[in-house]
């Protein structure tokens, strides 16, 4: 394992109440990812109570081994002046040995592990290890049925759970009903998002003209009228290639003269070896029909 550079320590106030720190398990929450989104709305919503610590995971990282010390950025971004935030980056999702050397430099008050737990294999075989001097949370998304009992020592490793929504809440309650958590140990709790990033462009806003001005340069150019803007990754699990026979089937039952001014733009990466090769898909499902690519 690569050596990990020891952190600057801080000063602290004694005076002031210290805040609990969370060492937070996920995508690195610079990135892009959906993971990595959320993880860092409620990072960055609860700096004011909490100090945070995270081991930052990506397929290939390109700060990996680094430390990131990004607290002042946080602090210019919410206002709080003494946010904590630190990003330990981390190739793969890490591993006993990285834990271990992050826990002996933070001393982290609790783990909060957010993302599928089969990719944890190692945190959760430890588990025993650590819950004797730091506990471990989930937060956990899964809306599937049937009921994934396999999660079930995944669950009782943890001593509490929050729940995205309430089906992901109701799974969890019905995989550990012979072996029930105390109420506490099982929450919901719904993350949204912030409503200064994600909100409807009105008339007011100052970038209302620029986008529809954006928007009537595209149907002239592509001369279309109807549009259906799809901004995902291209991997399997979000089914790019079900949506272009969907918008096939669509357009199947629409006029010829209506079919020609539709349009599925697609916001994404043309080829992926975790998804497939779109304009491959595009050629062999709707070949008569406009599907444009934009990565």
């Amino acid at each position: 394992m690569e050596p990990i550079q020891l952190p600057t320590l801080r000063k602290i106030d004694p005076n002031k109440k210290k805040k609990k720190k969370i060492l937070l398990l996920s995508d690195d929450l610079r990135m892009h990812s959906g993971i990595g989104t959320m993880s860092k709305e409620f990072v960055m919503g609860t700096l004011d109570k909490y100090d945070w610590v995270q081991l930052g995971s990506a397929i290939k990282h390109p700060d990996h081994g680094k430390i990131i010390d990004i607290s002042a950025d946080a602090t210019k971004e919410t206002g709080v002046k003494d946010a904590y935030l630190k990003i330990y980056p981390h190739t793969g999702y890490g591993n006993a040995a990285v834990l271990n050397e992050i826990l002996k430099i933070e001393k982290p008050d609790a783990i909060l592990h957010f993302t599928d737990p089969r990719f944890w294999g190692w945190l959760y075989n430890i588990e025993h290890e650590l819950r004797q001097h730091t506990p471990i949370m989930y937060y956990n998304i899964w809306d599937d049925l049937p009921y994934p009992h396999w999660n079930r020592p995944f669950y009782e490793s943890c001593d509490l759970v929050m729940n995205i929504s309430r089906q992901t809440d109701n799974i969890v309650k019905n995989v550990l009903k012979d072996h029930p958590k105390e109420d506490w140990a099982i929450k919901w709790v719904p993350h949204g998002v912030n409503r200064n990033r994600f909100y409807p462009i009105t008339t007011l806003h100052k970038d209302y003209d620029a986008f529809n001005q954006f928007q009537d340069h595209f149907k002239k150019t592509n001369d279309v009228e109807f549009i259906i803007f799809w901004n995902n990754r291209n991997i399997r699990r979000k089914q790019p290639a079900d949506l272009i026979l969907a918008y096939k089937i669509f357009c199947d039952g629409l006029t010829k003269e209506q079919a020609s001014k539709c349009c599925l733009f697609m916001h994404t990466q043309l080829v992926d070896t975790n998804g497939t090769d779109l304009p491959a898909v595009k050629d062999a499902l709707c070949p008569n029909y406009k599907v444009i690519f934009d990565s």
